[in-house]
């Protein structure tokens, strides 16, 4: 009790003081629990004088009006339906509001989770949006010097894509420059939402010089910073698809970042037609026996060494479905192959010396080369 004579003696504002016991009795506010702690004082010891000044908050629980406009001030016209509140106070106020309420049994919460509560209830009241841990965005704010953060969460785009061109990579990273899948589709995403940069996250990806065709492939498209997060995505898909750059996007949706773990996860069958390249007219019996062994075989494939300065080095175990021949016409064949995904199928026609085992070179007995490659389908 000689403790709780000093309770309001430490030039403590009522709302300080309650947050000193918020954890004994949850079903009250720090404010209404520090005036029945002031009641109870009275009652004890008599009367005492109210101090104008708080050593702790500094009066910052009355400036939510203040801090509202600030946020909003930086929020702008971004779109945004949810948001979470974070904040920073000095260090010295923390660590005496930590020996404060050590004095009194640590029984009480601090002063940035009452301010984030209050004033997060205080922005829901009058902007009408709603709190999530997983918000649109996130607000920060700096009491020490009366500034806002904006930490403004990524978009997040699902949809499928047909490439029906030769010349460009999937991603900018490949070459550095130029064209790419990745650059045709995003820059026409910034154009929807403000952003300021993007990202495609691809369901494995396909060699520069290939087509991906069939039902397309899987793709996220992540855009940091988005001005605008409600847009017509039909709108945005027809841009992509009437733009003559022979990409065609479809099936999209807003989505969230685990669907990227999701079809980068996904383990699907490929199937690809290929057109082969051999030195010679084609044995076409051999060339069928040939490809016969290959049904549901498991071949070894070593990582291959047009790649190897980009993935690790090792030995990966694959299942081919099956090789089936398509046409034959002198010294090529048109090849349809159905493998497990992640097979290389440049290195299983042409055996990378050695480094895929077996491969269509080794058992025809000659060396065999891919004239031309695309994805037929991805059998989801």
């Amino acid at each position: 009790m000689n403790d709780f004579k000093d309770l309001f003696t430490d030039n403590l504002c009522i709302r300080c003081t309650g947050r000193i016991f918020a954890n004994i009795d949850s079903g009250l506010t720090n404010f209404e629990r520090g005036t029945r702690l002031a009641f109870a004082y009275k009652s004890f010891y008599g009367p005492f004088e109210e101090s104008n000044t708080c050593r702790i908050c500094n009066g910052v629980f009355d400036e939510l009006d203040k801090y509202y406009n600030m946020v909003n001030d930086v929020i702008g016209k971004k779109e945004y339906k949810t948001f979470l509140i974070g904040s920073k106070f000095d260090p010295d106020t923390i660590l005496e509001e930590e020996k404060i309420q050590n004095k009194y049994g640590n029984k009480g919460e601090s002063i940035k989770k009452e301010f984030n509560r209050e004033f997060g209830k205080y922005f829901s009241g009058i902007s009408g949006k709603e709190f999530s841990k997983d918000a649109d965005i996130t607000v920060e704010i700096n009491t020490i010097y009366d500034n806002v953060n904006l930490i403004i969460k990524p978009l997040y785009i699902y949809g499928t894509y047909i490439k029906k061109r030769r010349d460009i990579p999937q991603t900018r990273w490949i070459n550095g420059s130029g064209d790419s899948l990745e650059s045709l589709i995003g820059e026409k995403l910034l154009k929807f939402t403000g952003g300021n940069n993007y990202k495609l996250h691809g369901s494995g990806r396909e060699d520069v010089d290939v087509m991906m065709l069939g039902n397309g492939r899987e793709f996220v498209m992540e855009v940091d910073c988005p001005e605008i997060r409600n847009f017509s995505l039909n709108e945005f898909m027809d841009e992509v698809n009437n733009s003559g750059d022979n990409i065609y996007i479809s099936n999209l949706e807003f989505t969230d970042r685990k669907r990227i773990r999701e079809i980068k996860e996904a383990i699907y069958d490929k199937t690809y037609v290929a057109t082969i390249e051999f030195e010679n007219p084609v044995d076409e019996k051999k060339l069928r026996e040939s490809t016969d062994k290959f049904k549901n075989l498991t071949i070894s494939q070593r990582t291959p060494t047009r790649v190897i300065g980009n993935r690790s080095d090792l030995i990966r175990k694959k299942e081919i479905k099956y090789i089936n021949i398509e046409d034959i016409h002198d010294k090529e064949a048109i090849l349809k192959i159905r493998t497990q995904s992640g097979t290389y199928i440049k290195e299983l026609i042409n055996g990378d010396n050695g480094r895929t085992v077996p491969s269509l070179s080794s058992v025809y007995g000659s060396e065999l080369k891919v004239k031309c490659l695309d994805v037929l389908k991805i059998e989801r």
